[in-house]
């Protein structure tokens, strides 16, 4: 589970910036509990009251969505820089801050702190174009802070190193553009006191990100598409917890695999990539529908909102089973904003054995008001603010910062709408 991401110099977010999952002490009581986790860390007497969701609001280009990537980069520095990275080329999460020439070539940190056990796992990481300059691991328990990975350019220390004479060998030549912790994970030891691997599966875990700007079209070859077609379990799931229980009218769903024929231009593009071979076959999904007689309509027929949810559903799923935290780009678009709320309440009121959370990035200020007397979808704490400011710099800032709290929840979207949490776009009038 996350507790905080951090960063400076990335993209638009130029200072330094915090996203906490911490949940802070509210003192309403309809707030008291609700959508949170608690995770007992040792030599701590309380558990760590964590969040299970938030939502970053403000104008386009504000940053709200860069606060996502800043998860999605640093995921690919702990994944993906060992097995594909390429000496001499820029690392691709390499985006400072462009519009100053002193922070254009510095640096970018990039950082997270997550539940690893009863213990917090902090990881930072600190890079320029083709080098990474500093990268530190640590775990802190009931026993103190241990430092598992401390590496300084070419050098490198910490207990997972010093104690393992296979991971001291693979670290003697670290290439400069590869995390250690990256290549300790693909190539030492899987198991035992050794192992880096169940390190990096954590933070991968608590920041896990995909974009659902495509999430409206059919997905050739997509896996959760081939997983509907042949679990019957995962099926059953998706259609009894979410499509039956959306009011899009579906009553069932048709499942088969048909033939797909891509043109020849696409092959020989593929071929010429030395691409995966293109699926032979597709999952064509037809939802049954009721009316004054049930039909089937091809998936192509369906609104926007009823495939946007079907193409969702298997991060649901995943959340509802696993262990993470899910920064969603673009995920409320072509979603009305009764089934955002209740989509997002699935994630907010779970019970306790659900241990996900949810970041995502919205316009919806519905979220922001309580409805027929009820709170607000969520907390105030799990509200989030990106603005920039007139050097094109974005800052990210909770709700809770606003010292209002005593104030009916409803007024909050009232509040951000007329400008008093900042983070609305100063539009003038347009013409035509």
């Amino acid at each position: 589970m996350l507790v905080t991401l951090f960063g400076q110099n990335f993209r638009s977010l130029r200072d330094p910036f915090e996203l906490s999952m911490v949940a802070a002490d509210l003192k309403r009581k309809q707030d008291s509990s609700r959508g949170t986790i608690e995770a007992p860390i040792d030599g701590s007497e309380k558990p760590l009251k964590l969040l299970r969701a938030a939502a970053i609001f403000g104008p386009n280009g504000s940053g709200k969505s860069t606060v996502l990537l800043a998860a999605r980069a640093l995921r690919w520095l702990i994944r993906m820089s060992s097995p594909t990275g390429k000496p001499g080329v820029n690392i691709p999460p390499y985006e400072p801050f462009a519009l100053d020439k002193q922070t254009r070539s510095a640096p970018v940190t990039l950082g997270c702190r997550v539940v690893f056990g009863r213990s917090l796992l902090t990881y930072e990481i600190s890079f320029v174009a083709q080098a990474i300059e500093h990268e530190l691991l640590t775990r802190h328990d009931g026993a103190g802070e241990t430092v598992l990975i401390d590496r300084r350019v070419a050098n490198v220390s910490g207990q997972l190193v010093e104690n393992s004479q296979v991971n001291k060998l693979y670290v003697t030549q670290m290439q400069p553009h590869v995390a250690v912790l990256s290549k300790l994970a693909q190539h030492g030891p899987a198991e035992g006191d050794e192992a880096a691997r169940p390190y990096e599966q954590a933070l991968l875990n608590a920041i896990d990100y995909e974009d659902f700007s495509d999430a409206c079209f059919q997905r050739v070859g997509f896996p959760a598409h081939e997983r509907f077609a042949d679990e019957s379990t995962y099926q059953n799931w998706i259609m009894a917890r979410l499509m039956k229980k959306a009011d899009v009218g579906i009553g069932s769903v048709r499942v088969e695999r048909k033939d797909v024929e891509f043109p020849k231009p696409l092959l020989d593009l593929a071929a010429k990539l030395g691409t995966p071979k293109l699926p032979e076959k597709q999952v064509v999904v037809s939802f049954v529908h009721a009316g004054t007689e049930r039909q089937a309509l091809d998936f192509s027929e369906e609104s926007a909102g009823t495939k946007k949810l079907f193409n969702i559903a298997h991060r649901w799923h995943a959340m509802a089973h696993e262990h993470m935290c899910l920064f969603a780009d673009e995920l409320t678009a072509s979603l009305h904003p009764v089934l955002l709320r209740a989509l997002i309440e699935s994630v907010n009121d779970a019970a306790p054995r659900v241990r996900s959370q949810l970041i995502f990035a919205t316009h919806d200020t519905g979220l922001l008001e309580g409805h027929d007397g009820n709170a607000a979808a969520l907390r105030r704490d799990q509200f989030y603010f990106t603005e920039k400011d007139a050097d094109g710099a974005s800052s990210l800032y909770p709700l809770s910062e606003f010292k209002d709290s005593a104030r009916p929840v409803h007024n909050a979207r009232k509040r951000y709408l007329s400008g008093l949490y900042g983070a609305v776009p100063l539009v003038e009038k347009f013409s035509l």
